[in-house]
C-alpha cells in the first residue's frame, strides 16, 4: 500500500501534483529535485493515489509536499501518509515534523491540527504565486518527543 517512490516515478509524482495543486503545481523541474533530494512514499492500491515527499535537516523531518489525487480525497490516504512518516521519524530519532501550508488553506490546516500540529509563525512572501490574495505560509510543527515533565 505504501512504497518508496523513485526517479522512475517521476510521471506518477507529475499526475498527483497536476490533479491536486492544478496552477499551483510543482513544475518539472521542481519535481525532479524533489524525487533527486527528498524521500518519497507513495500510496497505491490498484494506482497510485497520493504521495508525500520529506527530507531530514539534522533531527527534523521536514514535509516537502503531500498530494491526493481528488477522487481518493477523504478516505484517509493523508492521514496514512503522515502517520507512516511520523513512524519512519520516530525510529529515526527525529525530535519534531515540520512543514509550510499557504495561511488561506483552511482545509489543510485543519488537516494538520487534527494530526497533532501547531502554528508556528507566519511566513511573509513565502510563495510566489498569490492564493486567495495571499502569498504567506504558516510555519506548522509536530513534537516527536513529549517534553521534560509531561
Amino acid at each position: 500500500m505504501i512504497r518508496y517512490g523513485t526517479i522512475n516515478d517521476f510521471k506518477i509524482i507529475k499526475k498527483i501534483e497536476k490533479s491536486a495543486f492544478y496552477k499551483f503545481a510543482y513544475g518539472d523541474d521542481e519535481i525532479m529535485y524533489m524525487l533527486l533530494t527528498a524521500q518519497t512514499l507513495i500510496y497505491e492500491n490498484d494506482e497510485p493515489e497520493g504521495y508525500l515527499s520529506y527530507y531530514q535537516d539534522a533531527d527534523e523531518c521536514h514535509i516537502e509536499s503531500i498530494a491526493v489525487i481528488p477522487k481518493f480525497k477523504r478516505k484517509g490516504i493523508g492521514s496514512i501518509l503522515m502517520k507512516e512518516l511520523e513512524k519512519l521519524c520516530v525510529s529515526g530519532n527525529m525530535k519534531r515534523i515540520v512543514l509550510e501550508v499557504r495561511e488561506k488553506n483552511t482545509r489543510a490546516i485543519k488537516f494538520y491540527k487534527k494530526l497533532g500540529y501547531e502554528e508556528i509563525k507566519i511566513l511573509n512572501d513565502y510563495y510566489t504565486m498569490s492564493y486567495r490574495g495571499s502569498k504567506n505560509a504558516i510555519f506548522m510543527a509536530k513534537n516527536l518527543c513529549p517534553e521534560p515533565g509531561k
